[in-house]
């Protein structure tokens, strides 16, 4: 590798220096100038090339998603990117590459050709030089199963784990500094190990017993992406499937649809493909100010209701745009339907309408000037060509391409003699009968592919006294009551005419084959279609839920705050009318961490949730439900909202809970958003009181690089005893509610200050509790808030039993124990009386 060759350099290099240092020399001197300055210059080049980044990067794309991870030879860390959705376009995987600049990529020999392709053409085409042929490195495919990468990342001595732990423990601790359900990243992290100990990078000249230092492992995002887990997903509910009732789909590709969801509701896209661009802005939120921008101005016009009319035609135009990839594939492997050719037609037709009313708007618009730039004139032309050649209603009814008049005169004049055949071949056949015996009554000329043209003659008496002998004519089969014969004329036939049908399909298929390839040389601007359209069909689906449901345009700023006014969770307000807006102030003089107290089912999980939300739906250009926001660039959302338990994981509640804050506070920044939604619930009280108390300590501590932090809890000893520091960043709220002696009543505002209790025992009365129950849990509770002892509930059982006990303390206490029998006593009445205490 190279950083062995430049290791080895340098040695020489330092060698040569210190010999000629200790003996210095006439001769030496002689030369003394010349060799310094060479020298100087040839250690002057071995140390820049000595300090060039040397990084390593390992990729594995599966499923549809891109997993990274990449080692830095100066830091000694590895960095580890979240699985995230790639599509065949490569888009992020570029973003990468531009990013890391790696000096080595790693990948698997068995990975998907087309990632190959994009590797290959970026890395060893012809105009790269040397250096970069060598950057592709490929492992065995068994380097990177999971399993084994699992069992690589155990190995791994980091200097955090303490020497005695055990497999388990180290699967714990590794746990909560790498998300293992990004089974991608973990396998590109596993062959990463694999090569580093194969090359032996950074230790080549140590010895076999040292490996290769790993000091820590680190997450990575995208210059210009933010982001979010699997588990703040789920959480968010910004996707969710809902399966399919019925038991026989169950399992099968289209078992379960989009239920309740962000995206749900978002999704207004009228093409599938508009479905298809929607859910990767979801799954790749940017925090790239300029398109996030360019994308609300594209809102903000379709939003106007003086260009509803332009709305309306642009999305009957949509309605029409399909999958160009797959049709243009079909088309070069020559296996393209009738049906293809016909949503090839309807989707450039319908682009030219979505191009012309694109030029027509005033409005400097990006998309617009996107689609008028792409959409040229070799769409007219394709268009024309297909609506000239293609005759679609034949087509359908043959159920093959067919080719309109007037495009080629061969084949019209092969389809005309095809269409005179029947009256030809009648005339044939009548001349064909005079010639035969008057014993035979009927004949016709049929026309059978391969055989040729045939003379039939119904079954009769004298054909099979004759044995099927017919002079001037020739047997050739019998079937169906009816001998084939052929003659002097029919071969003639075969001769003059030959196969007429199948000439004329070879034609057609001939002019189809060169129509396709006049199109696949503008699959360009047609792969131009799909990705524009698309594009347009996205902010379209977000300006019609914008007007559907009262959103408005938030504000984007790269100052380190969320100002949101009159705030709405989006799916919330859907199921719950009125619902109750609330503000959020979050950065500068607000503050950066919010503590939230209040009553059970009082709002705050929804609350936590919709700032979330909002946020998020500003990073994927939308409009948000509020009055007004203000909203800084955010470069992550961490939570601790839904426990995504599971048998395959084998984690405890409460371990999946500390992995999802751990992450928080190893990974989250200045500009992050962290929700925690009563962490420490999942084990003893003290405890999790402590355990929050001491991430929030944390963050505090940061002083303004505080990231945004907003936190629920029941833990109202965080505020009775004050635990947390003074500090500006810090603010408590709660939700505020009416309560009279009998009745609590939510409000579901949220205002400054705290509350020290839970109201637990009222909505356990709403959820149905007997009235027992619940009034002996507000007593226990008020003795413990106290610090009262709790004594057992006096019931008529309990009393009795209380006798029992007393009368055998009284008679012991009576008892004479010099002249008594002690043991007689026990047998006689205490034993009994124990049994009837059981």
């Amino acid at each position: 590798m190279s950083k062995s060759k430049l290791s080895t350099t340098k040695s020489s290099v330092d060698i040569t220096t210190q010999s000629t240092s200790c003996s210095p020399s006439a001769e030496d001197d002689s030369f003394s100038d010349t060799d310094i300055t060479v020298r100087n210059e040839a250690r002057e080049d071995i140390f820049s090339e000595e300090f060039e980044q040397q990084i390593y990067l390992s990729i594995v794309w599966n499923a549809g998603k891109l997993g990274v991870a990449y080692y830095d030879v100066d830091t000694t860390q590895i960095y580890l990117m979240l699985d995230c959705r790639e599509t065949d376009d490569f888009q992020i995987l570029n973003k990468v590459l531009s990013q890391v600049l790696p000096t080595c990529i790693i990948t698997s020999s068995k990975q998907d050709d087309r990632l190959l392709k994009v590797l290959q053409e970026k890395y060893q085409g012809e105009d790269n030089d040397e250096k970069d042929s060598n950057v592709l490195q490929f492992l065995p495919s068994a380097d990177f199963t999971l399993e084994v990468c699992k069992r690589r990342l155990l190995t791994v001595n980091l200097p955090g784990i303490p020497d005695h732990f055990d497999e388990s423990q180290k699967t714990l601790y590794l746990s909560s500094l790498v998300p293992m359900d990004c089974t991608n990243m973990v396998r590109a992290t596993g062959a990463l190990l694999k090569y580093l100990e194969k090359c032996r990078v950074g230790v080549e000249l140590e010895g076999a017993d040292v490996r290769v230092p790993v000091l820590a492992l680190k997450t990575f995002s995208l210059d210009d992406m933010m982001i979010i887990d699997d588990n703040t997903y789920c959480a968010l509910q910004i996707f969710q499937k809902e399966l399919h009732p019925s038991v026989y789909k169950s399992g099968s590709w289209n078992s379960a649809k989009e239920g309740l969801s962000l995206f749900g509701i978002v999704n207004k896209c009228k093409s599938r493909i508009g479905s298809m661009m929607l859910r990767l802005w979801f799954l790749r939120p940017l925090k790239d100010i300029n398109t996030l921008r360019q994308r609300q101005d594209a809102v903000a016009f379709f939003f106007n209701p003086r260009n509803i009319e332009i709305n309306n035609s642009l999305q009957d135009c949509l309605k029409h745009i399909n999958n160009t990839p797959k049709i243009l594939n079909r088309m070069k492997q020559a296996q393209a339907s009738i049906g293809d050719w016909q949503a090839l037609y309807k989707t450039i037709y319908n682009a030219i309408h979505i191009g012309d009313i694109c030029r027509a708007q005033a409005d400097k618009i990006d998309i617009f000037e996107k689609i008028s730039t792409a959409f040229t004139e070799d769409l007219h032309r394709i268009a024309i060509l297909i609506s000239k050649i293609v005759d679609f209603d034949e087509s359908f009814a043959q159920n093959r391409f067919v080719v309109k008049p007037n495009v080629d005169p061969t084949l019209d004049e092969k389809k005309k003699t095809y269409n005179g055949l029947p009256d030809f071949m009648t005339t044939v056949a009548q001349e064909e009968l005079s010639k035969l015996s008057e014993d035979i009554l009927e004949c016709n000329v049929i026309y059978l592919p391969q055989l040729g043209y045939l003379l039939a003659i119904p079954k009769s008496k004298f054909l099979e006294e004759k044995e099927y002998q017919v002079p001037g004519l020739d047997f050739m089969f019998f079937s169906n009551d009816t001998s084939y014969f052929k003659s002097a004329r029919t071969r003639e036939l075969d001769h003059l005419l030959g196969d007429t049908q199948c000439d004329i399909t070879d034609h057609e298929t001939s002019i189809m084959h060169r129509l396709q390839n006049t199109i696949l040389e503008h699959c360009k601007v047609l792969l131009d279609i799909m990705d524009l359209t698309a594009h347009l069909d996205c902010l379209l689906a977000l300006a019609t839920c914008a007007r559907e449901y009262n959103y408005v345009r938030p504000e984007l700023t790269t100052e380190n705050i969320i100002v949101i006014q009159s705030g709405r969770h989006p799916l919330q307000e859907l199921c719950c009318s009125p619902f109750v807006p609330n503000a959020t102030m979050s950065g500068g003089d607000h503050g950066k961490m919010k503590v939230l107290t209040g009553p059970n089912a009082s709002g705050k999980s929804v609350y936590l949730k919709q700032v979330a939300l909002i946020t998020f739906l500003a990073h994927i250009g939308s409009y948000v439900p509020a009055e007004s926001a203000r909203i800084g660039l955010l470069d992550r959302i961490f939570s601790r909202i839904k426990t995504m338990e599971s048998v395959s994981v084998g984690l405890s509640t409460f371990m999946i809970d500390l992995n999802q804050v751990s992450a928080a506070i190893n990974n989250a920044t200045q500009n992050s958003l962290i929700i925690l939604d009563e962490f420490g619930k999942g084990t003893e009280t003290t405890d999790g009181l402590a355990l929050l108390c001491s991430c929030l300590k944390h963050w505090l501590a940061l002083g303004s690089s505080c990231p945004h932090v907003l936190v629920s809890t029941h833990f109202h000893g965080l505020i009775q005893h004050r635990l947390l520091p003074n500090s500006q960043q810090l603010k408590f709220q709660t939700m505020d509610i009416v309560q009279n002696e009998t009745e609590l009543v939510f409000l579901y505002q949220l205002i400054d200050g705290s509350t020290n209790c839970s109201q637990a025992c009222h909505i356990a009365a709403q959820a149905g509790l007997p009235k027992e129950i619940v009034s002996r849990g507000l007593e226990v509770s008020e003795l413990l808030r106290k610090g009262e002892p709790v004594h057992r509930q006096n019931t008529s059982i309990t009393l009795a039993l209380y006798r029992r006990c007393e009368n055998v303390v009284n008679k012991f206490l009576q008892l004479d124990l010099e002249k008594e029998n002690l043991k007689a006593f026990l047998q006689e009445f205490v034993i009994p009386a124990s049994i009837d205490l059981n």
